[in-house]
């Protein structure tokens, strides 16, 4: 692994992006595993600057988001799929029907966290995963001493 430092989010904001943006150039068909959250409007935006001014294509790629919240609809403006649609997938030419997020609303979400992963497995895993750290150090809902070897769960969390 490699640790790259930048002076501050911006400039850190422009290298994910290029990365992403190289990666996909090389593999059309790449599965991009998508994070949420303040950090990452700014790399969306550079996707979306990068689609509209150089043609970046995310026609043939998969997407799988960490996570979602329980009981909210796809539509609601605190979901994470609305979170998505709104930063990124509505602005470029991604096939929507390839962007996977949990669903929230399924009547059991055990069995939907299993079909989630499943879904992962099929598609190959993830090439590359983005992924910010929340305040208290969280990552996907993974609060800090959370198993290395969790999967995908629902989580109680703090109000």
């Amino acid at each position: 692994m490699e640790v790259i430092i930048r002076p501050n989010a911006d400039a850190a904001a422009a290298l994910v992006a290029r990365i992403i943006a190289r990666e996909l150039r090389a593999n059309p068909h790449l599965v991009l595993g998508l994070a949420t959250g303040r950090t990452m409007e700014s790399v969306y935006r550079l996707l979306v600057r990068m689609h509209r001014k150089e043609g970046l294509d995310f026609s043939l790629c998969s997407t799988f988001n960490l996570d979602e919240y329980v009981g909210l609809a796809p539509d609601d403006p605190h979901s994470y799929r609305h979170y998505m649609d709104e930063q990124l997938f509505r602005h470029v030419n991604v096939d929507l029907r390839n962007t996977h997020l949990p669903n929230g609303q399924a009547p059991d979400l055990d069995a939907e966290c299993r079909s989630y992963e499943a879904a992962v497995a099929k598609f190959g895993g993830i090439d590359l995963q983005l992924l910010g750290i929340g305040r208290a150090g969280h990552i996907g809902f993974n609060e800090p001493l959370s198993a290395f070897k969790s999967r995908t769960r629902v989580k109680a969390l703090a109000p």
